[in-house]
């Protein structure tokens, strides 16, 4: 994503940098200059936070500021709760940034008298940027709706000429009609949505004059830097790539007899999920994808939410898998995650710009799941999952995905989010069966777009050499119920008897 909130706008640029990291991606570049806002939104939203980052902003680029408050916090309780923020340099109050009070004023000569403040306060600071913070106690004051907006309107022309941008901060309102609203150059709403015990921070762009914006809800969240928007996915990338997988150009897994079922590996820029019940081995088999990409010389990435980096070490190292060389080689980066209350937006954003750091050609993501279950909105699923897919293609990547099902074996497979199948090139379905009361590990190609593949069923095991996989399963029926049974007697071929060797079945002849 391509952010403005650091640009130094120029006198002569229209726009000016709202100071707000991924705000000016929604509104196209940042405020108009001149121009007057609303942000609206009910207590604790964060709108006294994102008008004093707009202050300081100004200032870091030179310019001055004022901060006016009509029967809001009290200037001394503000610049106390703003000291821990990054954004916050204390120098600046006084000198760039001015702190004032509009309560007196209005209090004793009504609307007429707040302007005559405001008005004077702009020309002697020279300000560039006014925050009026508590718009909803003026409103009250005024003697009718028709005097609300003059004042209203005489504050929009008389900025605009000064070339002052104004953000008005009020209480949340319902009423889209409200002529307010139809008063100033745009308006920006944020609130708190509740996801079961939890709530998310959204941020909309409802009304925006002279340009084009991100319409609808964007997450946020509220940290040390202050306010950080993450624009929707779907909505930031919503291109098409013009990058094709290349069908000439095979990865391989260095699993000799997958990569003979996949016709000599995955096509180069295509996607892949890896679907299959909890420890059957998917993420075993995306390292095998990762370190066999890291021998040819090609950057892997690997991005989970359960495995630790020295977990991961620890289990390739188990299989066979030296893993910690290409580590320290820079040829495979493990990147693990919290998956607690993550922001899909911002994991999207985190795993782009590792992409691009790191110049990565083969990527894993370890669990679909953290990537979606924190949106609001759950038909996002489809429309989100497109827009990674095809903006990691774009990039140059050839990802592994998995997914996990929701029952351990069984006739029925169950995942947690659905609609995936449509969306990715490749399925790999990885399962327990029972045989002979006995467990073993089963894997297939249940799809590979534009490319052959076998589709055979087959046996595979995990030992100190890493996955082998057996050839073609012949003796059991009904598989996919995930209840196999030995063949009878007289349906096996004549000297064909299934034995077991190093947890696998292999047959006496023929076998590998």
């Amino acid at each position: 994503m391509t952010d403005t909130s650091e640009l130094q706008g120029e006198p002569d640029d229209p726009r000016v940098p709202s100071g707000v990291p991924g705000l000016d991606t929604l509104l196209g570049g940042g405020w108009l200059r001149g121009g007057t806002y609303i942000i609206t939104g009910v207590p604790g939203t964060g709108k006294t936070i994102l008008g004093n980052q707009f202050c300081f902003s100004m200032v870091a680029r030179g310019g001055k500021a004022i901060y006016l408050t009509v029967l809001a916090e009290s200037h001394a309780r503000m610049v106390l709760h703003l000291q821990g923020m990054n954004f916050f340099h204390k120098e600046e109050v006084g000198r760039s940034l001015n702190y004032e009070s509009g309560y007196a004023p209005l209090k004793a000569d009504g609307l007429q008298g707040l302007s005559r403040l405001i008005f004077r306060a702009v020309r002697e600071h020279g300000a560039s940027a006014l925050v009026l913070d508590g718009l909803s106690a003026v409103e009250e004051r005024a003697e009718s709706r028709l005097a609300f907006r003059e004042f209203l309107h005489g504050l929009c022309v008389h900025n605009a000429l000064a070339g002052c941008t104004t953000l008005l901060l009020t209480g949340q309102r319902n009423d889209a009609a409200d002529p307010q609203f139809a008063m100033v150059d745009g308006v920006v709403t944020l609130s708190m949505d509740p996801l079961g015990v939890k709530v998310v921070r959204s941020i909309e762009v409802g009304k925006f004059r002279g340009g084009a914006q991100i319409a609808g809800k964007h997450s946020f969240d509220i940290s040390a830097t202050g306010l950080t928007i993450y624009p929707r996915t779907e909505a930031l990338y919503s291109g098409q790539t013009s990058r094709v997988p290349d069908l000439d150009d095979r990865l391989r897994f260095g699993i000799p007899r997958f990569d003979e079922m996949l016709h000599g590996g995955l096509v180069r820029y295509s996607s892949t999920l890896v679907f299959g019940s909890p420890g059957s081995g998917k993420t075993l088999l995306c390292l095998h994808f990762l370190a066999e990409g890291a021998r040819k010389g090609e950057p892997g990435l690997y991005f989970g939410f359960v495995e630790t980096r020295e977990r991961l070490l620890n289990k390739a190292e188990l299989v066979g898998l030296d893993l910690r060389k290409y580590v320290k080689a820079g040829l495979v980066h493990l990147e693990s995650r919290v998956a607690v209350e993550t922001l899909p937006d911002a994991l999207v954003q985190e795993l782009f710009e590792l992409v691009k750091k790191h110049g990565i050609k083969r990527l894993v993501l370890d669990g679909l799941e953290p990537f979606i279950q924190e949106s609001t909105d759950k038909g996002r699923a489809p429309r989100f999952l497109t827009a990674l897919n095809n903006t990691l293609r774009g990039l140059g990547v050839t990802t592994l995905a998995t997914q996990q099902t929701s029952t351990l074996f069984g006739p029925e497979l169950q995942a947690p989010l659905e609609g995936v199948e449509a969306i990715i090139d490749n399925i790999i379905l990885l399962r327990f069966v029972e045989l002979r009361s006995q467990l073993y590990r089963m894997l297939s190609v249940l799809k590979m777009r534009e490319s052959d593949n076998d589709p055979a069923l087959r046996l595979f095991s995990i030992s100190s050499h890493g996955i082998d996989v057996a050839e073609t399963f012949e003796s059991a029926e009904a598989i996919l119920t995930g209840q196999a049974r030995p063949l009878p007697p007289n349906m096996k071929k004549k000297g064909e008897k299934p034995v077991k060797r190093k947890g696998l079945l292999r047959r006496r002849r023929g076998g590998s």
